[in-house]
């Protein structure tokens, strides 16, 4: 786990709406040490800011039924 605030990139494949990038920012925001989500839909990217774990962002998004990967 990181212990700064910094930004990290994900791909996440499989968003097609507006639903699914609210699915998604809805299971990142869960998880612990998150500042900030955003997510391009159109280019399947996935922003999270904050000390967070990768693992537990994948875990997260992973859980929400999208594949991804770091960018």
């Amino acid at each position: 786990m990181s212990t700064e605030s910094s930004t990290t990139d994900f791909v996440v494949q499989g968003m097609t709406c507006g639903g699914c990038a609210s699915k998604v920012t809805g299971a990142v925001q869960a998880v612990a040490g998150v500042t900030d989500v955003r997510v391009d839909l159109s280019g399947g990217r996935l922003s999270v800011t904050g000390p967070v774990d990768e693992a537990a962002v994948t875990a997260a998004v992973e859980g929400a039924g999208y594949a991804v990967s770091r960018a």
